[in-house]
Order: structure tokens, then C-alpha cells, then sequence
């Protein structure tokens, strides 16, 4: 009578530990390997090297290519130009990039 007990209640248990262990992460899966996020992909913003002010046509080197205003660049359209930032615009919002301080500005002046 004990040993058809002690079977009972060690069969019980198994069953149990089943359940509970199913419910557990695996400790040696990839992180976030049991999470479904939806990540959105952002297009980087293009490399800013130089800023072309004043002369025949301003622009700025983005991504080692020249871009005039109002030209398209990685699914950004240069809109402004400023002496040490240009401003993109994509979807209705304008990114603003920084000219590196250790980028050699040149502002150049028609006539000289």
C-alpha cells in the first residue's frame, strides 16, 4: 500500500514538473529568441564631409557625392544649407546634421 502511495504521488509529480518546466525559458536560447517585436528599419541619415556655400552652386559633399539644394539623397532632399550644418528632409520631418569640427570649412566668395 505505501509503495502504490509513494508511485502515486512520484507519478503526480512528474506530471507537475512537466507543466511547470514547459512554462520556463530556455537559459540556452538566444536572447529575445521567444519574443516577436516588430522592429521598424530607419534609414541612416547620410554622412555629412563638406559644405559648399556661396559660388556657382551651393551644396554639400553627403556620402562622398555632391547634392544641391533641393536634391535627393538616400530618400533625403537637401533643403538648407548653413555655414556649419545642412538640414534633410524626409516624410515631412527635416534632420539637422552637424559639420565634423575637424572638417575643414571654406566659404568662398564670387569675384575673389
Amino acid at each position: 500500500m505505501v509503495k502504490s502511495l509513494c508511485l502515486i504521488l512520484l507519478g503526480c509529480s512528474l506530471i507537475a514538473s512537466n507543466g511547470f518546466a514547459s512554462s520556463l525559458s530556455d537559459p540556452t536560447a538566444p536572447p529575445n529568441s521567444s519574443k516577436h517585436t516588430s522592429t521598424t528599419k530607419r534609414a541612416a541619415l547620410p554622412s555629412l564631409q563638406a559644405i559648399i556655400v556661396g559660388g556657382e552652386q551651393p551644396g554639400a559633399i553627403l556620402n562622398q557625392r555632391f547634392v544641391a539644394v533641393n536634391q535627393n539623397i538616400s530618400g533625403f532632399t537637401l533643403s538648407r544649407l548653413h555655414q556649419d550644418y545642412v538640414v534633410l528632409a524626409r516624410a515631412g520631418k527635416q534632420y539637422k546634421i552637424k559639420l565634423d569640427k575637424v572638417s575643414v570649412k571654406r566659404v568662398t566668395v564670387q569675384g575673389q
